[in-house]
C-alpha cells in the first residue's frame, strides 16, 4: 500500500485528531492529543527494530577564548586537539572522530571589527587549524563555518561519512550591546547525520560575576531567535514517526516553520559562557591547588542556574575535573590575582526528551599548558547514538499502529440516537415559557457521557433565552432520557427579538465523550411585543409592533419624532373612561391573568380594547376556556349596538385631560374639543411642540377646582387631597397590582371595583416593569432617591436630566395618575407605593439602605404634586 494513499491519509488524520475546537473532530480542527501521542510512540518504540538501525559516532568539541591573539602555533593547536598522531605515524581513520567541532571567542577584538562588522581573522585561524591536523587533514572535509565578530565556529567531517550528512546550515545572532551587536551572541551549525538532526552552538555570554541574570536572559533570547530553515523531506527530530506526521504528533516542527535549536535530536552548546563563582570563599585557590574542585563547584553559577531551572534546563555536562579556566596571566599558568578563578569555558549537551538515543562523554578536560590567552582551552570527546531509518518499513509500521488504535477506538465508541434533530417551539410570547422534549437513547455497548458544548460564536452552550435540562449526564447501555428544552423571553432578551434584530433560531451541539457530535436546531416564531421593548424605541413607533419589520424599526428610530407610546395611551384611556369615570378603584385589586394576556395581544397587534368583553369578563370561574400560547389572538371588537350615544362617545372633561395631553394640563378642555382629540389617529407621532396645541383656556372656576384637588404648594400634605370616602376608609396602601391581596382589602365591601378594569391597570404596571430600562433610567436612581429625602424642589431638579422622550411619557403618566387621585379612584399614597417600584429601579451594584423605599415613594409623591412644573 502506498504511504500517501487517500485511505492512509484519512486514517492518519482521524487517528491523530484530538477533540478539536469545542469538541469538533476533523482535520481542520486537529490539535495535539497527548494521550494518543504517547500510545503511538510507545507502540512504535516496541517495534523500532523493524525499521530502525542504530550506530554510534564520535564528535570532538573544543572551545577557546583566544583574547584577540594571533593564531596559535601548529604545535599548540595539535596539543589542544589531542587526537592528532605524531609525524610519520600511520593514520587510522576509524579511530578519528567523525565530527570535528571547534568554537572560538574573542577571535577579533579590534574596534573596526565591532564598528564595521568586518572581522578578518577567521582565515588565519582556519589555516592554522588545518595545518595542525597534519596527515589527518586529508581525512577531513570542511562542512561549514560561521563568524560573528569575535565568535567563530568550524565544523569538519570525516570524508568517509560525508555522504551521510545532509541539510547543513549556518546561522548567527548577536545579543551584545543594545541586545543586537555581535560582541556577544552565538554562531551555530545545523546538520542531519544519517537520520539524526544535530545542532551545534558556540556562544559568548555577558561577562562580570554580577551579570548572572543577564547571562540567563541572553541564553533564552538566543534559543528563541537562533533558527534554521525547515527543509521538506529532511528527517526530523524523532526517528520513530514519519517526518510528514511529526508536527501532528507533537514530535517535530510544523511544516514550513523555522527550526529552533530544540527541533533537533541533539543540541551541543559550548563556548565562553562566562558563569562565575557565586561567592568568594577566600580559600578557593587552596581547593584548586589540591584539585578539590567539588568543594567549590557548588558555588558555580551555571550549575546553580540549571538547578533552579533559570537557564540550560535539561542540559547535561560531564564531570568537571579540571581547574577553572579563567582568569590567567597571559604566558603563565598563574591566575590573575585581581579576578576570582571561574569555569567560564564549558561544553554541554541536550537530548530531545523521548529520543531513541543519547550522548555520552568519553573525556572532558582543559589544556592548561597553552598560555597565549587569559583563558585555557577546553575539549571533550563525545559519543552520540545516530540512527538510520528504512522509510518504507517505518511508514508501514506507523500505519499498522494507527489501524490498531482505530480498531480499539471503534470498539469503544459510544452510540446514541435522537428522536429528532429539530426543536420547534411554534409561537413564542413574552413572559410565557414554551417547552419541548427530545429523547436521547444509548444504543451502544459502553456508558454514554453527553453534554451540550459552546461554539466559537457563543461562549455558552445555549442562547440566553433557552434552558436545557439536563445539560449533561451519563446513560448506561439501553437507557434513555427525555431532555427538556424551555424557551423564556423576558426583559433581558426581548429587545433584539421584538425589533427583528435577532431570531429564535440557533444550532446546539450535543457532544458525546469519545464519540460524535449531534447538531440540534432550535427554532420558534417570536411574536413581537411592547413588553420588554425599550422606551427609546416605543416613543418612535408609528405602527403596532407586531406588524413592523426590522426596516420599519430602523426607519422609526431615524425619523426624530417621538410621542407617548400608543400602548400607554390605550391603557390609560380605557382606565379613565371605564374606571375613573365609572367610580371604580385602580391599582388595588389583582386582575385576571387570562384576560391580561388578551389585553396584551391587543396592545401588540393594534386591535382596540373592547369594553363589552373586558367589563363583562367572568374568567375561568364562569367556564371561560383559556387560549393556548400557540394561537395569536386579540379581543373581539364585540357588539356596541346596545350602547347609548353617551356611552360610546361622551367622556368627562377629566378623561380628555389625561388621555391625550402630552404634558400636565393646567385646564380642562371642552366636550367638543375632547371629542375632536379622541378622533385623532393614536398611531400618529406627537411631537413635544404639538402636545400643547390642544390646551384651551381654563375658566377661573375650573382652575380653582384643580387647585383644590392637587396643590402646587409643599405646605399641603398628601392626606389633605380630597378622596372618595370609600377609599379613605381603607388606608389605600395594602396591596400591589398583580400581587396577592391582603384580607383587609378582600373584605372591604365598600370599595367598588371591576375585574376588567383591575386587569387593565395590572397590565399597565406590568408593562412598565417589563421595560429593560425604567422610565427614569437607573443611572438617575441615586439622585432621585436622595431628592425624595429632601424636597419637591430637589425632585424637580433631579428630573432636569431626563431624556426628552422619557420626560414626555413621565409627564403624561403623572397627569393620568393625578386625575385618578383627584377623582378618588386611588390614594396618592397608593400611587407612590405602586409606581415608585416601576418608575425607579436600583442599579444592581447599589447597596440598598432601609430608607431607600420610603425616599423613592416620597420622590413619586413630589412629582405627583408638581402640577405643571416638570
Amino acid at each position: 500500500m502506498e504511504a500517501n494513499s487517500i485511505s492512509d491519509k484519512t486514517l492518519v488524520d482521524a487517528a491523530m485528531a484530538g477533540p478539536g475546537v469545542n469538541g469538533h473532530k476533523g482535520s481542520e480542527a486537529r490539535v495535539s492529543n497527548p494521550t494518543k501521542e504517547a500510545w503511538i510512540l510507545q507502540s512504535l518504540r516496541k517495534r523500532r527494530s523493524e525499521f530502525l538501525s542504530t550506530s554510534t559516532i564520535q564528535a570532538f568539541v573544543g572551545t577557546w577564548n583566544v583574547n584577540g591573539q594571533a593564531a596559535a602555533s601548529v604545535e599548540e593547536l595539535a596539543e589542544w586537539l589531542g587526537f592528532v598522531p605524531p609525524a610519520n605515524a600511520p593514520v587510522v581513520v576509524a579511530e578519528l572522530p567523525e565530527l570535528l567541532v571547534l568554537g572560538f571567542q574573542e577571535l577579533d577584538v579590534r574596534a573596526e571589527a565591532f564598528v564595521y562588522n568586518n572581522a578578518v581573522k577567521d582565515g588565519e585561524w582556519t589555516q592554522a587549524v588545518e595545518r595542525s591536523l597534519g596527515e589527518t587533514r586529508y581525512s577531513y572535509a570542511k562542512l561549514a563555518s560561521k563568524q560573528l565578530i569575535g565568535m567563530f565556529i568550524m565544523v569538519y567531517a570525516r570524508i568517509d561519512v560525508m555522504d551521510e550528512i545532509v541539510d547543513v546550515q549556518a546561522a548567527s545572532i548577536g545579543c551584545g550591546i543594545m541586545g543586537m551587536v555581535g560582541n556577544k551572541g552565538a554562531v551555530a551549525v545545523h546538520l542531519v547525520f544519517r537520520h539524526t538532526p544535530i545542532c551545534l552552538v558556540c556562544s559568548h555570554l555577558a561577562h562580570d560575576a554580577l551579570q548572572l541574570e543577564k547571562r540567563n536572559a541572553q541564553f533564552h533570547d538566543l534559543c528563541k531567535r537562533l533558527t534554521f530553515s525547515s527543509t521538506e523531506g529532511v528527517p526530523a527530530a524523532d526517528p520513530l514517526v514519519p517526518a510528514s506526521q511529526q508536527s501532528v504528533t507533537g514530535t517535530g516542527a510544523a511544516v514550513g516553520r523555522p527550526l529552533t535549536v530544540f527541533d533537533h535530536s541533539y543540541l551541543l552548546w559550548f563556548g565562553d559562557l562566562n558563569y562565575r563563582l557565586a561567592v568568594d570563599t577566600g580559600d578557593s585557590e587552596e581547593y584548586i591547588a589540591r584539585h578539590e574542585y567539588e568543594a567549590i563547584l557548588g558555588l558555580d553559577q551555571l550549575k546553580i542556574s540549571i538547578l533552579n531551572k533559570q537557564a540550560f534546563v535539561g542540559f547535561e555536562e560531564a564531570k568537571v575535573d579540571f581547574a577553572p579556566t579563567y582568569k590567567y596571566m597571559i604566558g603563565t599558568g598563574e591566575y590573575d590575582a585581581k579576578r576570582r578563578p571561574a569555569w567560564c569555558d564549558r561544553i554541554l549537551w541536550w537530548t530531545r526528551p523521548g529520543c531513541d538515543g543519547g550522548v555520552r562523554s568519553l573525556s572532558y578536560e582543559s589544556v592548561p599548558s597553552l598560555s597565549i590567552s587569559d583563558h585555557k582551552p577546553v575539549r571533550s570527546r563525545l559519543e552520540l547514538d545516530v540512527w538510520k531509518v528504512q522509510e518504507e518499513k517505518r511508514q508501514a509500521v506507523f500505519l499498522e499502529v494507527l489501524r490498531e488504535l482505530d480498531r480499539y477506538e471503534n470498539e469503544c465508541i459510544p452510540l446514541a440516537t435522537l428522536d429528532s434533530s429539530i426543536v420547534d417551539f411554534g409561537y413564542v410570547y413574552y413572559g410565557k415559557p414554551a417547552k419541548a422534549t427530545l429523547k436521547l437513547a444509548n444504543t451502544g455497548q459502553v456508558p454514554l457521557e453527553f453534554g451540550f458544548i459552546s461554539t466559537p460564536a457563543r461562549e455558552r452552550s445555549a442562547p440566553e433565552w433557552l434552558r436545557i435540562s439536563p445539560e449533561s449526564g451519563m446513560l448506561l447501555p439501553g437507557e434513555h432520557i427525555n431532555m427538556e428544552f424551555s424557551v423564556f423571553v423576558d426583559s433581558a432578551t426581548a429587545m433584539p427579538l421584538s425589533t427583528r434584530i435577532d431570531e429564535l433560531n440557533d444550532i446546539l451541539i450535543l457532544h458525546l465523550n469519545r464519540g460524535r457530535d449531534y447538531f440540534i436546531q432550535v427554532q420558534g416564531d417570536y411574536m413581537s411585543s411592547v413588553f420588554g421593548m425599550s422606551m427609546d424605541v416605543l416613543v418612535h413607533c408609528k405602527r403596532p409592533v407586531r406588524l413592523m419589520s426590522r426596516e420599519d424599526f430602523e426607519a422609526c428610530l431615524g425619523s426624530g419624532q417621538y410621542s407617548v407610546p400608543v400602548c400607554i395611551w390605550t391603557l390609560t384611556d380605557f382606565l379613565t373612561r371605564f374606571g375613573i369615570d365609572r367610580g371604580y378603584s385602580l391599582f388595588y385589586w389583582k386582575g385576571d391573568s387570562e384576560l391580561a394576556w388578551s389585553v396584551r395581544e391587543c396592545l401588540d397587534t393594534g386591535e382596540k380594547l373592547n369594553p363589552d368583553r373586558i367589563l363583562q369578563w367572568q374568567g375561568e370561574a364562569e367556564g371561560h376556556v383559556a387560549r393556548t400560547a400557540s394561537e395569536p389572538v386579540g379581543l373581539a371588537r364585540g357588539n356596541t349596538a346596545n350602547l347609548s350615544l353617551t356611552d360610546q362617545t361622551l367622556v368627562s372633561s377629566s378623561a380628555m385631560q389625561s388621555a391625550l395631553s402630552g404634558f400636565a394640563l393646567s385646564s380642562v378642555p371642552s366636550t367638543a374639543e375632547a371629542l375632536e382629540r379622541l378622533t385623532l389617529n393614536p398611531w400618529s407621532a406627537i411631537s413635544p411642540a404639538q402636545s400643547h396645541q390642544y390646551e384651551p383656556e381654563a375658566t377661573e372656576q375650573q382652575n380653582e377646582e384643580v387647585r383644590l384637588s392637587v396643590s402646587d404648594s409643599d405646605s399641603i400634605a398628601q392626606d389633605q387631597i380630597p378622596m372618595r370616602p370609600s377609599l379613605q376608609s381603607t388606608g389605600g396602601d395594602e396591596a400591589l397590582a398583580g400581587s396577592p391581596l391582603p384580607e383587609t382589602i378582600a373584605d372591604a365591601a365598600n370599595i367598588a371595583h371591576d375585574v376588567g378594569v383591575d386587569t387593565v391597570a395590572m397590565v399597565l404596571v406590568d408593562f412598565l416593569k417589563s421595560l429593560p430600562e425604567p422610565l427614569i433610567p437607573t443611572e438617575m436612581y441615586s439622585a432621585c432617591v436622595e431628592a425624595g429625602g429632601i424636597s419637591r424642589a430637589a425632585a424637580l431638579e433631579a428630573m432636569e436630566v431626563l431624556p426628552p422622550g422619557n420626560l414626555n411619557v413621565v409627564v403624561y403618566l403623572l397627569a393620568f395618575l393625578r386625575e385618578a387621585v383627584d377623582q378618588g379612584s386611588v390614594s396618592a399614597q397608593r400611587v407612590a407605593s405602586v409606581f415608585s417600584t416601576v418608575l425607579l429601579r436600583a442599579p444592581r451594584e447599589r447597596h440598598q439602605t432601609p430608607g431607600d423605599n420610603e425616599k423613592a415613594e416620597n420622590f413619586v409623591s413630589f412629582l405627583l404634586r408638581s402640577h405643571g412644573e416638570i
